[in-house]
């Protein structure tokens, strides 16, 4: 809890894994309080990420996954409605999204929570499922782009929420590419063909026998550092793109992968490129060759931007 303005502010912060909880620790580093959160069940790296900045952390079950279907969803969403229901009221809930959130979201504003929501960094012209949802009951969907505003009549615009850098940018002449925890074979495959490039790769699922590089690896906790070190830095729609232009001024290629049917669209992503100034690429499904060679040697310069988390926070802080 938080003394402010006289009274204990009882702020809770869903974070839903992957690109979810980075928003959560992006909130997290610039409170000047430890808040309580609610991290998937099981989510061990959610929980390791978090640790020095909650106060508590409680598991509730994720409804599903990426590449999970309705049978998981209903089987799980019990789970689920439990868990949720099973938490202490807060005065505050912010929701990073995906399915996870949404009940988190609904039994805190049943019990008279104040709910604010955070749609995707990537959905440009289409909504998230699941904060499409939460937004008919938040008091504002927090979105990271003016150009993000007309998605719903709740919108508000902070810019871009991401992290406290680090590390101080630099040049040490590597490609880094990181295509998420599913990782990304056709990206990949690309990739090892490539002999002119000093490629360091971050294949999430993948085998890292299966990829051609300097350097290649499933997980490294030390990801931003390797961010600050790139020449380039090639990726999937999702946050890493935002973090490497926004926080450190990298060249950045966005590779779509089509796989991600409930993730943002192909129009999505060329607006997210665009906003960033990043180059956009289509799925390696569709390449004739040389599409990444040729994006690699002449790189976009990235736009600049500020870091919009400040920006929640004082609304957050001054809201009540």
């Amino acid at each position: 809890m938080y003394k402010f303005k006289k009274y204990l502010l009882k702020l809770l912060i869903v974070a839903s894994g992957g690109g979810h909880t980075g928003f959560a620790r992006a909130i997290a580093e610039y409170l000047p309080f430890k808040a309580d959160f609610v991290v998937p069940r099981g989510d061990s790296w959610s929980m390791e990420v978090l640790k020095d900045y909650a106060s508590n952390v409680y598991e509730v079950m994720k409804g599903r996954g990426p590449k999970d279907g309705m049978f998981v969803l209903l089987r799980n969403s019990i789970k689920s409605f439990r868990d949720s229901f099973s938490l202490n009221k807060y005065d505050v809930v912010i929701a990073t999204g995906s399915n996870h959130s949404l009940f988190v979201a609904l039994s805190q504003k049943l019990k008279g929570s104040t709910i604010f929501s955070i749609e995707s960094q990537d959905r440009i012209v289409t909504r998230g499922k699941a904060v499409s949802i939460m937004s008919k009951f938040s008091k504002n969907v927090f979105v990271h782009w003016k150009e993000q505003k007309s998605l719903y009549k709740n919108s508000y615009v902070v810019g871009p929420i991401v992290e406290k850098p680090k590390f101080s940018a630099k040049n040490e002449g590597y490609v880094l590419v990181t295509a998420g925890t599913m990782g990304f074979p056709r990206l990949f495959k690309e990739v090892s063909k490539l002999d002119k490039f000093n490629f360091i790769v971050q294949t999430g699922q993948v085998d890292p026998s299966t990829v051609k590089a300097s350097k290649a690896f499933k997980f490294d906790s030390e990801m931003e550092r390797l961010i600050a070190g790139a020449s380039v830095v090639v990726t999937h729609q999702g946050k890493t793109a935002m973090e490497s232009v926004v926080m450190y001024g990298k060249p950045t290629v966005i590779v779509y992968n089509s796989d991600w049917t409930k993730a943002a669209t192909k129009e999505d992503t060329k607006l997210y490129a665009e906003i960033l100034g990043a180059k956009f690429l289509d799925d390696p499904l569709t390449w004739k060759g040389g599409e990444l060679e040729k994006a690699l040697d002449n790189p976009n310069k990235p736009k600049n931007h500020e870091i919009g988390t400040p920006k929640l926070i004082d609304y957050i802080l001054k809201y009540k």
